[in-house]
């Protein structure tokens, strides 16, 4: 894993990615893709701060390698530690001794759900979201530091509430960097507080802004994908199919995506902090209320994510690619800060200044339930549940990062996919595949450029080696200057070799363009089996079928337009013909 590529549909496109970031500098942040449009850049960036960091030094360090460690850093410690900065806005007042305990389990369970990173590594792997992920809770901290500032009496002033403002600010701007779709996530778990907390006309202008940005963001998708009913929900992701049932979907959402044993305890605590949540929250109930309304809209979004279809489900889940990964992520963002509200209302606590007097247990004395607890329970055996409690919360952190086969399976799929060894030979990177593509770096010239059918897993030549690949990704999208993929697939399936010649030998790639006036740079052609079956859901792949056309290639090269340089069928079964041919150039 640290010297080999992820094999999965996404992986080249973020292999690639930070090649080119490492060819062409910092200008290329803001056109990473293929076709030179616009990627959130703020991972692939670090990867290659880390790779430069460590040249520095004399250290060499892969791009494998660099993906890994920002990986585990991000997701590993900067996410589990953003987590805990989010839980610490409510365990205010908490007695000590027992926010001490807090603070060292909600890390641990804020990465116990193997929604992040363990499936996001292995589904994807969707690196720039998992990123946006993990930093999300920095900015609902501070958004919620924001509001305080505008809102509480002892911490109003222009001057805290300019400063958490530019807070809130550079992180917004650096979340929306590692990647944009993360606000609709955002918006889940923030909206109800500005809705109960904030002025009426504080919350119309965020309406607002709101709803212009969602016009906006409208506008761009029906410019960038023209050519589709947009206001005909109905017909949205025509190609979804369910992956769990619905009550499948609901103990996801109830156990935090924890199985067995593990799984039963997360549900009997998120009752429990559901029920402290709306009985003993006092001067906090619009705290409580909207971690229990974001945790209930977050279900809601991952049960149609996972489970229904319809123009409803496709509304509500259409921000977050209709898939469940991505909402499946959410879950432990609002578990979590839930578990921690729960719990700062249960346990005993001191007096701090929230605005609302005397504070017994975590600002909750106002609460006439909570008062009762207090006059029917005495201090000795409130200490008790409180450390039965914290026990409980401790067990479970270390059951579930103990005993969950989901997290096993998880890291076993990762680990499967970077081996050589794949049961099938048509899967996207084999054994003798990387041998093939090895054996083409040595062959062709540094600046050549070689056409083939990405999902033959040819496309890892540019995540392997950095070749120039025309189709480096799968889907390099024929928008923007991506006009040359679609051309080159229509001049080789006509049959004409005079217009393949005249389409392929001048072809030039936002990888490696080439000065005006020089030689244009030579061009190959590359057949390496059929399309990987792990790549089939790709709705357009037919786009790439006459790269496989074996009568189109044997008239070809019968006709000199294709001249064979090196024949790989030794390394395969009879049945397919691997072969690396030159096109005829002049």
């Amino acid at each position: 894993m640290w010297t080999l590529p992820i094999h999965q549909i996404d992986a080249p496109s973020h292999y690639y990615s930070i090649r080119k970031l490492l060819k062409h500098g910092l200008p290329a942040a803001l056109h990473l893709l293929p076709n030179d449009s616009y990627y959130p850049p703020l991972f692939h960036l670090l990867v290659c701060l880390l790779i430069k960091a460590c040249g520095l030094f004399g250290l060499t360090l892969n791009i494998f390698t660099g993906l890994n460690i920002v990986w585990i850093i991000s997701s590993g410690i900067a996410f589990p530690a953003g987590m805990l900065l989010w839980c610490s806005y409510f365990l205010r007042g908490v007695a000590a001794p027992y926010r001490a305990a807090l603070s060292v389990i909600l890390p641990v369970l804020a990465v116990s759900c193997a929604a992040h990173p363990f499936w996001m590594l292995a589904a994807g792997p969707l690196i720039a979201y998992g990123l946006a992920t993990s930093l999300l809770p920095y900015l609902m901290y501070a958004s919620l530091r924001l509001i305080d500032a505008l809102v509480k009496p002892e911490e109003r002033s222009p001057r805290s509430a300019v400063c958490w403002a530019l807070v809130n600010i550079a992180l917004g701007l650096l979340v929306l960097f590692a990647h944009p779709r993360i606000a609709f996530t955002y918006l889940v778990f923030i909206a109800f507080f500005i809705i109960l907390k904030l002025p009426w006309k504080v919350i119309a202008s965020a309406a607002g802004a709101l709803c212009l940005a969602v016009l906006m963001f409208a506008a761009y998708v029906m410019r960038r994908d023209h050519g589709k009913d947009y206001f005909n929900p109905s017909s949205w992701f025509h190609t979804f199919e369910p992956t769990r049932s619905v009550p499948d979907a609901l103990r996801v959402v109830v156990t935090d995506f924890l199985p067995g044993l593990p799984g039963v305890i997360m549900a009997i605590c998120i009752v429990a902090a559901v029920l402290a949540t709306i009985l003993l929250s006092g001067d906090r109930r619009k705290d409580g209320i909207a971690l229990l309304a974001s945790y209930l809209l977050t279900g809601l979004v991952f049960v149609c994510s996972a489970a229904v279809t319809g123009p409803f489900a496709n509304i509500v889940t259409a921000a977050w690619y209709r898939g469940e990964t991505r909402p499946l992520t959410m879950i432990p963002l609002a578990v979590v800060p839930l578990l921690a509200f729960g719990a700062s209302c249960m346990l005993p606590g001191k007096t701090v200044d929230d605005g609302g007097g005397d504070t017994g247990a975590a600002l909750c004395a106002h609460a006439s339930a909570w008062k009762e607890y207090r006059q029917s329970t005495n201090a000795s055996l409130r200490r008790v549940i409180a450390v039965a409690g914290i026990c409980v919360l401790a067990a479970l952190a270390v059951l579930a990062n103990t005993a969950d086969p989901t997290r096993a399976a998880l890291t076993s799929t990762i680990e499967s996919n970077v081996s050589l060894d794949q049961a099938d030979p048509r899967e996207q990177l084999t054994r003798a595949k990387y041998q093939v593509l090895t054996d083409v770096k040595r062959r062709v010239e540094p600046d050549a450029v070689i056409i083939s059918d990405p999902m033959n897993g040819s496309m890892y030549g540019s995540a392997l080696y950095g070749m120039d690949m025309l189709y480096p990704v799968y889907n390099p999208m024929d928008t923007k200057k991506g006009k040359v993929f679609g051309d080159v697939e229509r001049a080789f399936a006509s049959g004409d070799a005079d217009l393949l010649l005249h389409t392929v030998c001048p072809v030039e790639t936002t990888y490696a363009p080439r000065p005006d006036g020089r030689t244009p740079s030579p061009k190959y052609f590359l057949t390496m089996g059929p399309q990987a079956p792990s790549l089939q859901m790709f709705t357009y792949k037919a786009q790439y079928y006459p790269f496989h056309d074996r009568s189109l290639i044997d008239s070809y090269e019968h006709s000199g337009t294709l001249i064979k340089v090196k024949d790989y069928n030794s390394l395969i079964s009879r049945d397919q013909s691997w072969s690396l041919y030159r096109f005829a150039c002049r």
